[in-house]
């Protein structure tokens, strides 16, 4: 028999009368629902995928109890109503049908319900008053003991239904600000009575709704509790706190998941889904705390994606399993590939958060209803606009450019066969993600292109040519079926007196420099921010960050923004000045205009410019009308986000021939 490289990551694990397969679950991630509480077709694939990769179980996130007393922003799936059944088995017999076992989330949101989606804009919590969602704020109505007891038997209801829509077990969702923890945090439970004051007290829905689900569901069927190891706000629920709950359920429950922190925090997001800037397993801390204190398993989650060091969390004891759920997005296969040890070809969530972000309500505007990852073209499109069976191409095919649009359209097409030739004017692969990937905590940066790379070395039917130009005559004269021009973008040099002066520094090429002390940014973008942090916090540089309006991390995902805006806070030596703009680079430094008009003059050992990119047009079109068949890609076409890259380059190869050939 084979073994693996991970071997406590890939033995059984036995909770109640349940065995997952391995150590690796899929925590709790929502494909959203229709309006009316059905899920999209998509959602069931979505799930089965997951299960086909290989971890031991796949959990369907929130799921709401009670639509009537509780939704947090309207297209939920729900489990408060027998007809959503025959789609539940559906779902779940995909994912059995992978070996894994079936669980969902069940929630109700409390004070975190939006008051457009209930009956008459009331929302309940364990204590009245005012409560935030997002940022605005509603009228919160105390719930009463006749609606602590409807909620109680509507989780046990829905626990009931999920039994019978095909689930192994159920996921409880007792942190992150929802209602089992809004009772749990004394931030939140000013009660008097017998939910309220002592931890007992304040555990006691919790335990209400854990028997509750016992007496309605059975001794086989399994409870997974899911809990926020700490609120990490003032006063909020502690990890001493948490651990004195998790002992109180243990003996109704058959495993608990630790997670962390509260929406009560408005900047909760960053640590609950941790960023870029946090490590790896950012919350493990409580559950090996909560591990020490109970004897069914749990299960660590919050980051993680370093094998190693989830084999050696499992493997020491301090935890039972880890949950992952963004790194699943990012490869759905991970947990096969560990098995199997071709972690080499495992694609790393670069935790940027672009997926959470694009559909995070309240907190953006128009939110998308929807998640795209930047390192997975794949996800959530293949089915949905492309046939799973992909025709064999007979083409040949030209990309030009080897950044991450140009890397994923050579692989689109070589995956249907077609023959490809890969250029790059320069000696590697990765394009601008070059001069983006030195800061520790873009490291996953340099993973994805190293990934992207091997998968192009290892297909036989690309060629690639690097240090070399391709010129509009090179087209010409080689008859290619098809040409992607990829050639990415330029950043954008302001016109600024003093701009050619030997301490002015492209932010494109700030690692390729020895810099001073005293740095100034110009441009507060993602850019600036990000490297400003890296100059301030891991270089020890003063930095001054200057932007012209009165925002900084423009077009930043909100998470991501959220993440930035901590670690600023943090650094003394990091200064943002917004509504300025830099009137003239000095010999000194750098002569700075305020918006009432006001001018300063900052010293500056070097200056960093970063306002921006812009497309190389002109090089791209004399590419494309050299060919009768080419498409742009990316950055030449417009400077973008990575996931639109990713996906543009990705489908222009997938999509090239239409005929069969």
């Amino acid at each position: 028999m084979k073994q693996t490289k991970y071997p406590a990551l890939f033995t059984p694990l036995r909770f109640g009368s349940l065995v997952s397969k391995n150590r690796i679950m899929a925590a709790p991630m929502g494909a959203r629902s229709t309006s009316d509480g059905f899920m999209r077709p998509t959602a069931h694939k979505f799930y089965a995928d997951i299960a086909r990769g290989g971890v031991g179980i796949v959990c369907l996130g929130e799921t709401l109890v009670d639509n009537a007393t509780g939704n947090n922003h309207g297209s939920v799936h729900r489990m408060d109503d027998p007809k959503y059944i025959p789609e539940m088995r559906e779902c779940t017999r995909g994912i059995h049908n992978f070996g894994a076992l079936a669980s969902i989330e069940l929630i109700h949101p409390g004070r975190r319900a939006d008051p457009k989606y209930t009956p008459g804009g009331k929302v309940y919590g364990p204590t009245g008053g005012m409560a935030h969602y997002g940022s605005g704020e509603h009228y919160t109505t105390e719930m009463d003991q006749a609606m602590i007891d409807r909620i109680v038997n509507k989780f046990g209801d829905a626990a009931e239904i999920a039994m019978i829509g095909g689930c192994d077990l159920v996921t409880i969702q007792g942190g992150h600000g929802w209602l089992l923890n809004q009772f749990l945090s004394p931030n939140t439970n000013k009660r008097t009575d017998q939910y309220g004051g002592c931890i007992e007290n304040r555990a006691r829905f919790l335990m209400e709704v854990a028997k509750n689900v016992r007496e309605k569901c059975g001794p086989d069927f399994g409870i997974e509790f899911r809990l926020s190891g700490s609120d990490y706000m003032e006063n909020g629920a502690t990890m001493e706190d948490v651990v004195e709950t998790a002992k109180m359920l243990e003996p109704y429950i058959d495993m608990i998941t630790v997670s962390a922190a509260t929406f009560d925090d408005k900047r909760a997001s960053a640590r609950m889904f941790p960023c870029m800037f946090m490590e790896r397993g950012c919350n493990r801390l409580p559950a090996i705390e909560i591990k020490k204190a109970v004897k069914i398993p749990v299960i660590s989650v919050g980051g993680y994606g370093d094998l190693d060091q989830m084999e050696e969390l499992v493997e020491s004891g301090q935890v039972d399993g880890i949950g992952l759920a963004r790194e699943l997005l990012a490869d759905p296969m991970f947990a096969e590939k560990a098995r199997l040890g071709k972690e080499d070809d495992i694609m790393l969530c670069t935790r940027c958060n672009e997926c959470m972000s694009m559909g995070f309500v309240p907190y953006v505007k128009y939110p998308l209803g929807e998640a795209y990852c930047a390192v997975n073209p794949k996800y959530k499109m293949v089915f949905n606009t492309f046939p799973d069976i992909k025709r064999m191409g007979s083409h040949k095919v030209l990309v030009v450019g080897a950044g991450p649009a140009g890397m994923e359209a050579a692989l689109g097409a070589a995956e249907c066969g077609h023959s490809v030739l890969l250029a790059e004017k320069t000696g590697g692969f990765g394009g601008m993600l070059r001069a983006a990937w030195y800061p520790d905590f873009k490291k996953d940066l340099k993973r994805f292109t190293e990934v992207l790379a091997r998968r192009i070395e290892k297909a036989p039917n690309i060629e690639v040519k690097l240090n070399f130009t391709v010129t509009p005559e090179f087209i010409r004269e080689n008859d290619f079926d098809d040409v992607i021009i990829a050639i990415g973008a330029a950043p954008i040099r302001p016109d600024i007196p003093g701009i050619d002066s030997p301490k002015v520094v492209m932010a494109t090429e700030i690692h390729e420099r020895e810099l001073g002390q005293n740095l100034v940014f110009i441009g507060g973008g993602m850019v600036g921010c990000e490297e400003g942090i890296f100059a301030a916090k891991y270089q020890g540089k003063n930095v001054t960050i200057v932007e012209m309006t009165d925002k900084y991390g423009k077009g930043a995902p909100f998470i991501h923004w959220l993440g930035m805006t901590i670690e600023m806070e943090k650094l003394g030596n990091l200064n943002m000045m917004l509504e300025c703009t830099v009137s003239e680079i000095t010999e000194n430094g750098v002569r700075i205009k305020a918006a009432d008009g006001t001018e300063t003059e900052i010293t500056a050992d070097n200056v960093i410019v970063g306002v921006g990119m812009q497309s190389l047009a002109d090089q791209a079109w004399e590419l494309y009308n050299a060919s009768n068949n080419a498409v742009i890609v990316g950055d030449a076409k417009k400077p973008a986000r990575m996931n639109e890259a990713v996906a543009a380059g990705y489908y222009a190869g997938f999509n090239i021939q239409r005929l069969d050939p």
